[in-house]
């Protein structure tokens, strides 16, 4: 059996290697060649799935190691009887905790805290679910807006319209990108739109980049510069708009789902599909060590101490991207392709004795385990 598959993808080799003959390529190169002759693909976002890649070779399985489908013609795949799955929910914590960890740096440099506010969330997905379940277990009122989902989903009570949702203090994205159908999410965020967002609000996009108009929020930045965005999705990656980078209040490389935990749930997601398919024996892959003990200051205040947990576990302003790189095209490659996984909130624990009732039952709604 011969394998191809992206060399960027954590575990890879350990996972499929003793399979048969494996082949590592740079994800964004893998062409037509590399796998006219090989029976699994396995890729990330970067590789594009399509009629090019797959048209006269011989793959019977291409799994991609990601919660995202949009860089894959299914129905390509489909037409030629090519077994196709994904991971869906792999890295839905790693971006819950990215987002957490976005607010807690913007309340460190502008004084409002997140813990305050009102939020509005797009999409109910995997992350937007799990985020929406945190916000309310702290007591946040949530918005959410999801025309796809039935209304016996389980937060239907917190849906509300899209021009409710846009106007909360915090509005963040977290759905797929879709260009047809009844509600697609390309551009979701245009010129129009954009005006319904309120002065000062935060913006946080963690779902693909296309989702806003990036030309149009560097325009509407340039009138309302009270706004904070935060992105970690761009249009047109790795290009990205050099001057919408120099507005934004936290700018990433696309990264907020990179955790060693995410990235391993998607590797053994796919492994454990990859077997059942062709009839092979499931391997175990490395479990990911305890974290540390959070350092909390019971002289400190309550939201002081819950913001210093969470930029303990992710200290995200060293993810961020350099507003003046004259080479930011291809350090955000290189930066993506090189992360150092981070661990996720529910690897680190706090001493409850130390903290007071309340810090303690919230720390425990980011997944923080106590001891």
């Amino acid at each position: 059996m011969k394998i191809v598959a992206d060399k960027d993808i954590p575990g890879v080799e350990k996972a499929f290697a003793h399979f048969g003959e494996l082949l590592l390529l740079p994800g964004r190169r893998i062409r037509q060649d590399d796998v006219r002759d090989a029976d699994a693909l396995v890729v990330r976002t970067v590789t594009r799935v399509d009629e090019a890649l797959v048209n006269g070779t011989a793959l019977q399985f291409i799994g991609s190691a990601t919660s995202g489908t949009d860089h894959v013609d299914t129905e390509q795949l489909e037409k030629r009887g090519i077994q196709f799955c994904h991971a869906p929910g792999c890295n839905a914590d790693a971006v819950v905790d990215y987002v957490l960890a976005a607010l807690s740096l913007l309340a460190e440099q502008c004084g409002e805290h997140w813990r305050l506010k009102h939020v509005g969330i797009i999409g109910a997905g995997n992350v937007g679910s799990r985020l929406a379940w945190v916000f309310l277990r702290l007591g946040m009122p949530v918005t959410i807006y999801d025309p796809l989902l039935e209304p016996t989903h389980k937060l239907a009570d917190y849906f509300g319209t899209f021009e409710e949702v846009v106007s909360c203090d915090i509005v963040t994205l977290h759905v797929p990108l879709t260009k047809t159908g009844p509600h697609p999410t390309f551009h979701m965020l245009d010129a129009k739109t954009l005006e319904l967002l309120k002065n000062g609000a935060v913006l946080i996009n963690a779902s693909r980049g296309e989702v806003v108009d990036n030309p149009a929020l560097s325009e509407h930045l340039k009138a309302h510069p009270d706004l904070q965005v935060v992105l970690d999705t761009w249009e047109n990656e790795p290009a990205i708009h050099s001057v919408l980078l120099g507005q934004v209040a936290i700018a990433t490389p696309h990264i907020a789902g990179y955790s060693r935990k995410g990235k391993s749930n998607g590797t053994a997601a796919i492994l454990k599909l990859f077997c059942e398919y062709f009839g092979l024996q499931l391997s175990d892959l490395p479990v990911s060590d305890p974290g540390n003990i959070l350092m909390l200051r019971e002289t400190d205040s309550y939201l002081h101490n819950l913001d210093r947990a969470i930029l303990q576990a992710y200290p995200i302003a060293s993810d961020q991207l350099d507003r003046h790189d004259p080479k930011v095209v291809y350090n955000f490659e290189s930066r993506r392709n090189n992360y150092a996984f981070r661990k996720e909130f529910g690897e680190f624990s706090f001493q409850a004795d130390k903290v007071t009732t309340a810090l303690a039952a919230d720390l425990s709604a980011l997944r923080f385990l106590y001891v």
